[in-house]
């Protein structure tokens, strides 16, 4: 009885894994022997937290991160939090290579003004317009509305 318990656990540990492991690459197949973080096929899923506060241990990895966007001349980036952006803390943030214009349409539009999430990779050495932020997100690969759901009142 322990014996098939212990088989059962072990297989629902291993379908969890599978699933987590599919749902991190946004359900694209990594290449053989790719690993995660190697190409925007499959990113690392972190946050903004996690590269600011250890940015040499993100450079250069595809990095997947959700945080609030604002698009503008000379200030496109991603921030914790929109109050982040409205006090301009920018070491709070990181500059994201991308159009500093939002024209109706684009990605850019679909995101600016709102939480998202974004796929690129990541450089702690380039720090955007006049070194503000603390790194950025180059070869943007995925920019999407992040919908988050709202307290009931």
């Amino acid at each position: 009885m322990t014996a098939r318990i212990v088989l059962v656990f072990g297989a629902v540990l291993l379908a969890i894994a599978g699933w987590t492991a599919a749902n991190a690459t946004g359900g694209k197949a990594p290449a053989e022997g790719e690993k995660p973080g190697s190409s925007p096929q499959q990113p690392l899923a972190v946050s903004l937290l996690q590269l600011i506060a250890t940015p040499a241990a993100f450079d250069g990895k595809y990095v997947r991160v959700q945080g609030f966007v604002r698009i503008e001349h000379e200030g496109t980036a991603i921030y914790l939090h929109r109050e982040d952006w409205e006090h301009m803390l920018t070491k709070n943030g990181l500059w994201l290579a991308a159009s500093d214009a939002a024209p109706e349409g684009s990605r850019e539009a679909q995101v600016n003004n709102r939480y998202a999430l974004i796929e690129g990779r990541f450089s702690a050495n380039k720090k955007g317009h006049r070194g503000l932020w603390s790194g950025s997100l180059e070869e943007i690969t995925r920019m999407q509305p992040w919908e988050i759901r709202k307290a009931k009142k």
